[in-house]
């Protein structure tokens, strides 16, 4: 995964895609994963799309998040607020899923 995500940034990208960074890696590697997502976030300033059903990832590297089903948003705004207050009837099964 830093592999390709240090590839992604070798051109210097306006926009970085991450679809399930940490699907099927152990626990210190998605630390170690994130770690670095967040210090080029940080770093190079580079607007990132996560796609992710990990709602740890959402929180640890969102600002704002869009809660999808079927193709269609049902929910968007702060990732802290719909995290800890999901309006959607699907946000809220989904954040309670985590619980």
């Amino acid at each position: 995964q830093r592999v390709q995500i240090a590839k992604a940034l070798s051109t210097f990208p306006a926009l970085l895609l991450l679809d399930e960074v940490t699907t099927g890696l152990d626990v210190s590697v998605q630390a170690r994963v994130l770690d670095l997502i967040r210090s080029l976030q940080r770093e190079l300033n580079v607007a990132t799309i996560i796609v992710s059903h990990d709602l740890g990832v959402i929180r640890l590297l969102t600002t704002r998040t869009l809660v999808m089903r079927y193709g269609g948003i049902v929910e968007e705004g702060l990732s802290d607020q719909i995290l800890e207050d999901p309006r959607h009837p699907y946000t809220q099964l989904l954040v309670n899923s985590t619980l």
